[in-house]
């Protein structure tokens, strides 16, 4: 996942079909390591088309709808 990718929340994490769910832009991806665990946070910060405010969340609430290319 990149900036300028089209996203929408998962089914696990809406529960609605993919019509349902709102679709977004990526504005963000930042890798958080807390030095413990082996494994990076990926946090994303997309904004939806409908919402002002940016929405920020764990990687893995989200899938790509359409790659920027």
């Amino acid at each position: 996942m990149k900036i300028g990718d089209l996203v929408t929340f998962c089914p696990e994490s809406w529960g609605t079909p993919l019509e349902d769910r709102p679709i977004g832009i990526v504005m963000n991806v930042e890798d958080y390591r807390d030095g413990i665990d082996p494994e990076p946070f990926l946090m994303v910060t997309a904004l939806f088309s409908d919402c002002d405010i940016p929405y920020s969340s764990n990687i893995k609430e989200f899938e790509i709808v359409n790659a920027s290319w």
